[in-house]
């Protein structure tokens, strides 16, 4: 809708009309609009949704973008604020004083808040929040931003409170590429927490007798719990009208007659997308949301340093959230980041590959695992890629090693570690095959754990090159055992896999 020139007031320089309508290079520095001269009030008690569409229509139409102040105040709307989808590139921010100050909430049930799309720009100082304060805190918005397609974003000092489901939801639909968020951004108080005892289930299958999951935002993602400690908690895979998919399957069967909890939401989703990566998280809070604080769905480059996880009702971070044997969440960081009074896990892994997790701060959960490095885990009860997966915590290094009983030969092609752990009385030497030589100049060390040989030996070969100076396809036998290791690094001197072994257990 046409900018409202009897309105107008902009801040810095005062262009003419015309000035206004043809200027094509307008920088964010003089393109300043305040939504009040597009008739906002931020009284609290008038319905700004109109004004605002109109200022939102206006700015992503303006071939030189700009900015929107928001002044403080309390902008109460009826209907979503929808960003316009445009072919063009515009560099348009959203600028509040303060999330303290500046507030934009829903009088009416709606899906979102905000629905964001576009590249560049920033969002600054303004609240989004799911519930309408002036109507009993009301939860009326499913999810506070509903965002897509957005890339070079900056989210700083903004929060995300109270939506029904999520506080921002970045969608695996478009371009969302390398956005940044800082300065104590805040993504609280955001999803829902079902109980009720109407459910019975067995395997991976829970049916209910009156509770409708479709109708009520049970999403893939969301989490089932049950019962006390390690083990409570399962994965929502799928979703229909009465009944729901989980994993890992049931321990025990789920009787009618037993409470249950499902939580729904969290405050960051990321979802799956063909080009949704990269993403800088620096200093935020996730604090008080029903699954969990941060939930990382992304394919890759995730870099989440500081902040505080604080009572979320699974976990602080969920890094993967991907079905078995499909592409997983890889080359993340976490960087000293503290967790406290979460529910069940501080962080939960699900398929991650090449996750490194340095110094976290780790309270023990409230109901789940144990503390410190036992509330890093996984509920399906694998830590995918084990050996890109690695911790430092307490100045110590920890990693997974996939572990084999060597029924068939085992390759370590593509891995560093691998622990064998063969029955008794084993009929048959366990056969490792070791990768082809390394192209580059880097040393590299393989790892294999024996905890039981099964009472034979181990072979090691490798059909690219020599073993320990012998032919490949013979190898080199280790003696049988209990409780020890197998290294071998490649010596491009003897163009051969040098292997040795410590001392095993008779």
């Amino acid at each position: 809708m046409a900018f409202r020139q009897k309105h107008r007031k902009l801040f810095g320089n005062q262009p003419s009309p015309s000035e206004l309508d043809t200027r094509s290079d307008v920088s964010a520095v003089d393109a300043i609009y305040n939504v009040k001269s597009f008739g906002a009030e931020g009284d609290g008690e008038a319905d700004d949704w109109r004004a605002l569409q109109d200022a939102v229509d206006f700015i992503y139409d303006n071939p030189g973008g700009g900015a929107l102040f928001f002044p403080p105040g309390l902008y109460r709307i009826s209907q979503p604020l929808e960003v316009p989808e445009r072919d063009a590139e515009h560099t348009v921010s959203w600028i509040g004083q303060s999330p303290k100050t500046t507030v934009i909430a829903p009088t009416k049930p709606m899906p979102y808040v905000v629905r964001m799309r576009g590249g560049d720009g920033r969002i600054e100082g303004i609240k989004f929040r799911g519930t309408d304060p002036m109507n009993g805190y009301v939860q009326n918005a499913k999810v506070c931003m509903l965002a897509s397609d957005i890339r070079n974003k900056a989210f700083s000092n903004a929060a995300f409170v109270w939506g029904a489901v999520h506080g921002l939801q970045i969608t695996g639909e478009g371009n969302n590429n390398l956005c940044v968020f800082d300065r104590l951004c805040q993504f609280s108080q955001n999803g829902t927490v079902i109980k009720s005892d109407d459910a019975k289930g067995e395997a991976d299958t829970v049916e209910f007798a009156d509770f409708n999951p479709q109708t009520s935002d049970v999403h893939v993602g969301a989490y089932l719990k049950f019962g006390n400690g390690k083990g409570s908690v399962y994965h929502i895979d799928a979703v229909g009208s009465r009944s729901i998919t989980i994993s890992p399957d049931l321990e025990i069967p789920l009787e009618q007659g037993t409470e249950y909890a499902i939580h729904i939401g969290c405050g960051l989703q990321t979802d799956r997308g063909s080009d949704n990566n990269v993403y800088g998280i620096y200093d935020c809070h996730f604090v008080g949301n029903a699954g969990a604080g941060l939930m990382v769905r992304g394919l890759y480059g995730h870099h989440i340093q500081g902040g505080n996880f604080d009572s979320n009702g699974i976990a602080g971070i969920h890094i993967g959230s991907g079905m078995i044997n499909t592409t997983p969440a890889y080359s993340n960081t976490l960087n000293h980041c503290y967790f406290e009074s979460n529910g069940y896990a501080n962080v939960i892994l699900d398929y991650p590959s090449g996750l490194t997790i340095l110094e976290p701060l780790l309270a023990e959960p409230v109901d789940g695992t144990a503390g410190e490095i036992d509330s890093i885990t996984s509920l399906r009860g694998h830590y995918f890629d084990y050996d890109t997966t690695s911790i430092t915590y307490n100045g110590r290094h920890y990693g997974y090693a996939a572990e084999t009983d060597c029924g068939k030969p085992y390759s370590m092609e593509g891995t560093s570690q691998a622990a064998i752990n063969r029955p008794a009385g084993a009929r048959s030497p366990a056969v490792i095959q070791l990768p082809p030589a390394p192209q580059h100049p880097f040393k590299e060390k393989l790892e294999i754990f024996v905890e039981d040989s099964g009472g034979q030996p181990v072979q090691l070969v490798c059909e690219y090159a020599d073993v320990n100076k012998q032919p490949g396809n013979g190898g080199a036998f280790m003696p049988a055992g209990i409780g020890y290791v197998i290294t071998a690094y490649y010596s491009k001197k003897s163009s051969s896999w040098m292997v040795s072994h410590t001392i095993p257990i008779a």
